[in-house]
């Protein structure tokens, strides 16, 4: 399986992240001026998301940086319960990130015609040669039963794999509508960071470790090792206390 790395605490864990992704994003700059970050909702990043805020913030120009996000919960702009609103909050607003580098899917529309109008959206960062977005940097987040994106284990949306963009009904977390990003639009992906933590996701780790589970989180990443990116999972304690020694 891919790099592991295991920190003491959800603080420490986002002191790697946040470095981890400054270098990343630097070299991205270095090599095309540009850099493409595909952001992650949810508990573990948001740490990171005010570290890269606060004490890196000087450390990235941002000004060449495009952000977009796995996926979305189908809910108003302004929303407690947006992704992108907390991200926003933390991240966005606070470095100043260009508006038209900032790829926010419209949540506030039907879950088919937000899906529609943000696969264009991506479209835009197809580099020349392939078919599918090009990121730098994808953060992926995983719930207690070893979802990803807004892709849940056993949902027909996980079998979807045709778009890059898909709607996504019925999910068995609240809001049921969302859209997400498909397996196949992870496929020019460089880096991914894969972030857990808490004693919550202990058990479902254990379990992808053990080979007990190919659960949507797992098989994302696999998706981008097989294409030749790389892949590092990164957890606290408490999330990795099930591993193998």
């Amino acid at each position: 399986m891919a790099d592991t790395q295991v920190k003491t605490d959800l603080a420490a864990l986002a002191t790697t992240a946040a470095e981890f992704t400054v270098r990343v994003l630097n070299q991205a700059i270095a090599s095309r001026g540009q850099a493409n970050w595909l952001l992650a909702g949810g508990t573990a990043p948001m740490g990171a998301y005010r570290l890269l805020a606060s004490t890196y913030a000087s450390q990235v120009d941002w000004s060449k940086v495009v952000v977009a996000i796995g996926d979305e919960r189908c809910v108003p702009l302004d929303h407690a319960d947006a992704n992108w609103q907390l991200i926003d909050k933390a991240l966005l607003q606070v470095v100043a990130l260009p508006k038209e580098h900032q790829l926010r899917p419209k949540s506030d529309v039907s879950a088919e015609a937000a899906a529609e109008d943000y696969e264009s959206q991506l479209c835009t960062l197809i580099v020349q040669g392939s078919k599918v977005p090009h990121f730098d940097t994808v953060w992926l987040g995983m719930g207690e039963d070893g979802h990803t994106l807004s892709l849940f284990p056993g949902h027909a949306a996980l079998q979807n794999t045709e778009p890059l963009v898909i709607a996504v009904h019925n999910s068995p977390k609240p809001p049921p509508d969302r859209i997400s990003l498909t397996l196949a639009a992870l496929t020019d992906t460089a880096q991914c960071l894969v972030l857990a933590s808490g004693s919550g996701k202990a058990e479902i780790i254990g379990q992808i470790f053990n080979n007990e589970a190919s659960l949507p989180v797992k098989q994302a990443a696999d998706t981008i090792t097989d294409a030749g990116g790389q892949v590092t999972w990164l957890f606290d304690e408490a999330a990795a206390s099930q591993l193998a020694s």
